[in-house]
């Protein structure tokens, strides 16, 4: 199974597009509105799920061109917020709109040996 860091690297290699900064920061504006546009329409969920999947490739476009290593940032993070949504005492805290309050002393997610350049 490729991973989504592999699909947009083998696009790249087989389409012979490079790409730059620029060009995925203008592409994840025009996926992000895209999908945001596609989610208040009231279009299908197959559509607003096309969108997201749109956004998400583009946004590992984006990590590609600057060496970013999203996947294994991914599984940090997810580690992460698994560990620091408990407080000291074991509890979950949240605000009024069901938002998970961090553990303001667990420790931050360390992503400095996963950039590449």
């Amino acid at each position: 199974t490729k991973t989504p860091a592999d699909m947009v690297r083998e696009y790249a290699e087989v389409s012979q597009q490079e790409g730059t900064e620029e060009l995925y920061q203008e592409l994840i504006v025009e996926e992000y509105d895209e999908w945001y546009c596609e989610s208040w329409t009231g279009d299908s969920p197959a559509d607003e799920l096309k969108e997201m999947a749109d956004l998400i490739y583009v946004l590992y476009g984006y990590a590609r061109v600057k060496g970013y290593n999203l996947d294994k940032a991914l599984e940090r993070i997810h580690q992460n917020n698994m560990g620091r949504m408990y407080q000291p005492d074991g509890t979950i805290l949240r605000r009024d709109d069901g938002k998970v309050l961090k553990n303001k002393d667990y420790p931050k997610v360390e992503l400095g040996d996963l950039v590449w350049v």
